[in-house]
């Protein structure tokens, strides 16, 4: 894994009562986090098409980080109340946007080209003969 759910909950101070849980199921709410963070990574390797071996550089780390902790914001969020109210006449619903541009940004260095499409081959012959 990239990160830990000790990295998780120590950048965002989450506990279980955060997420509705028994304030001392830490099993259930680290269960939840690995599952964030499972997702994380696969956002990024996905976006990337980089499998990041042997090692994972420290700015990817960051990323999956605030991403997960993206993901940690929107769970509370909706939990408490999924829609905000803008004026008397404006409900909103909350962004689902977890992977931000800035994000994405960040990980501009790390994008392998990923291509199915195939270039255009030309081959001459040269036979020595004035033609």
């Amino acid at each position: 894994m990239m990160i830990n759910v000790d990295d998780v909950k120590t950048f965002t101070g989450i506990n279980p009562q955060h997420l509705k849980l028994d304030s001392n199921d830490e099993t259930k709410l680290n269960e939840i986090l690995n599952e964030w963070i499972s997702q994380s990574e696969s956002l990024i390797k996905s976006y990337t098409h980089n499998q990041f071996q042997p090692e994972v550089p420290g700015a990817v780390k960051n990323v999956c980080l605030r991403l997960t902790a993206n993901m940690v914001a929107l769970a509370i969020e909706r939990r408490d109340t999924p829609r905000t109210k803008v004026t008397d006449w404006t409900i909103k619903v909350s962004s689902s946007d977890i992977f931000t541009e800035d994000l994405k940004e960040d990980l501009e260095p790390y994008i392998k080209e990923h291509s199915n499409k195939s270039d255009r081959v030309e081959f001459f012959a040269i036979t020595g003969e004035d033609i």
